[in-house]
């Protein structure tokens, strides 16, 4: 789902809540591959703290270095089906803790908990799932220094002859009205896409573009089908609500995490999840022969039963190859030219699904459980959603687009936050890093507006 509209995605999300490590910062120092990040775990972790604060993040710590621990409400509790699973992860050495999501198990800033609707997936009825209309919105328009324009489509950056932004020009959505909005700086936070839609379209050969990077290195992350089946000991008990809840069980990722360790398959690395039980809709059902009464006795028999494996995230890396550009020839109901978007999977991302394949077959084993189809299929970039880059983070402004601020190089009074900046993906969930990355670059932009440097 991407959504258009007050909140956006943050209405339709998974609420996983995952900071990354030098394990993917500095990942370039340890394999050679790609660049760098210009930030190591240290410059964001107390951004990460005020995030979590804010927001309300149950985890559990896991004491991991590779999946850094934080500032956590109570873990909300695993189900019959992923105590399973934690016992198995125990006994084949796997790490596992519960599933981190920006989901409230205790009251945090009159917010109320979760009550276990399961109806995560389109906004939240109380406020206890993080969204932006529930949770940010409201102080920062108490602030009174907000205006919020709904169904206004933006188009350019705005410039003046001194190389500065001055100002946003939009359309409104149904009279299609041109409309100008000045600004001393001006701040991009949509999706990573259409940031660098808008950067694209705003100037000929793209705004803060001096490095050619500008749409270049697209990342989503590496996904598929799960690995599904049925946990015997779970036949025919008691059906429950399991997926009234978020989360699940998380595995961290075990591989390449020390420098030239691992299989020596793939470098960088993979997450996944495990969970089960009696979901909202029995979807296994219509693979399952028969029909009639014997059928439907099948089918509660197993409901409570049902498990799968699946792939929380793994590292796609940055290729120039994955790119986007303006379509020459399509354009949206506003006469904004469209995104062309080129992704591929290479190699190394089809090597760490093929372990992932192998790893979650093992686990499922473990559990005891019966695997129900035995050739999970890689996906397509773009499914899971995560999609980042196209306007990279560096040090060096003839190979990046923005500072480690999300400053652009080009444009001083210029920012951009949001998934664009990322130079890799890891292998954690990215809106916790989104959110730390625009909480520094705020207080980066408010100091040096009161130091005069961006006027």
């Amino acid at each position: 789902v991407r959504s258009r509209a007050l909140g956006g995605r943050t209405l339709h999300w998974s609420r996983a809540t995952d900071r990354m490590s030098d394990l993917e910062f500095k990942a370039a120092s340890r394999d050679g591959y790609g660049m760098d990040w210009p930030i190591s775990y240290a410059d964001i972790e107390p951004y990460y703290d005020r995030v979590e604060k804010f927001i309300g993040v149950s985890a559990a710590p896991a004491n991991l270095p590779q999946f850094p621990d934080g500032s956590f409400l109570p873990a909300m509790p695993l189900n019959c089906a992923e105590t399973i699973f934690d016992g198995a992860c125990r006994k084949i050495g796997f790490p596992a803790t519960p599933r981190r999501v920006a989901q409230l198990t205790q009251m945090l800033n009159n917010r109320p908990p979760c009550h276990y609707c399961g109806n995560c997936l389109n906004g939240c009825d109380v406020g206890a799932m993080f969204n932006t209309v529930a949770v940010t919105l409201a102080p920062a328009l108490k602030s009174g220094n907000v205006t919020v324009l709904c169904d206004s489509v933006a188009s350019h950056v705005l410039m003046d002859g001194e190389n500065r932004a001055r100002g946003v020009r939009y359309i409104a959505r149904y009279t299609k009205q041109t409309v100008e909005a000045e600004a001393r700086t001006v701040v991009l936070a949509g999706s990573a896409l259409e940031n660098t839609r808008l950067l694209l379209n705003s100037q000929t050969g793209g705004l803060a573009n001096s490095s050619g990077a500008l749409g270049q290195y697209l990342m989503d992350q590496v996904s598929g089908t799960a690995v599904n089946g049925f946990l015997p000991q779970l036949k025919n008990t008691a059906i429950r609500n399991d997926d009234g809840k978020a989360g699940g069980l998380y595995v961290p990722n075990f591989s390449n995490l020390g420098a030239g360790q691992g299989r020596g398959k793939f470098i960088r690395g993979y997450s996944m999840s495990a969970s089960g039980g009696a979901a909202q809709f029995p979807a296994f059902a219509t693979d399952l022969p028969g029909f009639g009464s014997a059928y439907k006795k099948q089918v509660k028999s197993l409901y409570p039963a049902y498990a799968r494996v699946w792939m929380s995230g793994g590292e796609m890396l940055a290729r120039k190859e994955n790119f986007v550009q303006l379509d020459p020839e399509v354009r949206d109901e506003w006469g904004i030219p469209v995104l062309k978007i080129q992704c591929t999977h290479c190699d190394n991302d089809r090597a760490i699904y093929a372990d992932f394949t192998e790893r979650a077959k093992e686990l499922f084993r473990a559990a005891g459980g019966e695997i129900q189809d035995t050739k999970p299929e890689m996906a397509v970039p773009g499914s899971l959603i995560h999609e980042v880059g196209t306007s990279r983070m560096g040090r060096n402004a003839k190979s990046s687009v923005l500072n480690s601020f999300c400053q652009a190089h080009d444009v001083r009074n210029l920012f951009v936050f949001g998934g664009g900046c990322f130079v890799s993906t890891g292998d954690k969930h990215p809106t916790l890093t989104m959110m730390a990355l625009t909480a520094r670059g705020c207080d980066y932009l408010i100091d040096s507006v009161r130091r005069g440097e961006i006027a």
